[in-house]
């Protein structure tokens, strides 16, 4: 009799069987996805949620701060996420991670335009040069002399 090597896949035998630990994360995420909502609960009494009822006076950060026993930074932070202030993203579309992609060029005659003017460019320099030289080589041979 021969012996097969075991090929990963399961079995109805442990098919059933799943890992406590992915079970409990499968059952959170049916549990928020109805709602929404994530993460810790908003608490009023802790500092973040003082500072949150202190935001909406008129009173300045340093003055929450000091008022509240934070930092500055700590106002700042609850202040960004209270207002809820993120980019908006570019043309409606979410940029991942990572190098951005190349610029698309819009057309070939744009790219000789650039071209054609850099040349010109270079042309114009070395008339500009060449007379700079010659005034130059007239001033050392007049000193020369």
């Amino acid at each position: 009799m021969r012996k097969t090597k075991p090929t990963g896949r399961k079995t109805k035998a442990t098919a059933h069987k799943t890992k406590p630990t992915v079970r409990k994360a499968k059952a959170t995420v049916r549990k928020t996805k109805p709602t929404g909502k994530r993460g810790r609960p908003i608490n009023p009494s802790s500092k973040s949620g003082r500072i949150r009822g202190l935001l909406g006076s008129r009173m300045s950060v340093a003055e929450i701060a000091k008022k509240v026993g934070a930092t500055v930074a700590l106002v700042y932070n609850v202040k960004s996420k209270a207002s809820g202030s993120r980019k908006a993203p570019v043309a409606g579309k979410k940029r991942g991670p990572g190098r951005p992609p190349k610029a698309k060029s819009s057309s070939s005659t744009s790219a000789l335009g650039g071209i054609l003017a850099a040349v010109q460019n270079a042309e114009k320099d070395r008339v500009r040069m060449r007379a700079a030289l010659k005034k130059i080589t007239a001033v050392i041979s007049d000193a020369l002399d």
